[in-house]
């Protein structure tokens, strides 16, 4: 999963994440088990604990069906 750090742009992608899988009404649980990552993993990333990987993103992108544009705000 990839850097272990609490930056803002691990924050930013994370509550946009969270955003886009309740919109979805999608649990994390259900997202975990689509991306293929422990229930742990999504926590950490909403929270912005880890930032993804770019590989890790798109299989996010995939189980929400949206874009990987969609997993970040207007502008960072």
């Amino acid at each position: 999963m990839k850097q272990k750090a609490k930056s803002f742009e691990a924050v930013i992608i994370g509550h946009q994440i969270r955003y886009v899988r309740r919109v979805k009404d999608m649990s994390q649980t259900q997202l975990a088990q689509k991306v293929g990552v422990s229930l742990g993993w999504i926590g950490r990333i909403e929270r912005g604990l880890y930032l993804p990987n770019l590989k890790l993103l798109f299989k996010i992108a995939k189980a929400l069906q949206v874009k990987v544009k969609d997993l970040f705000p207007g502008e960072l």
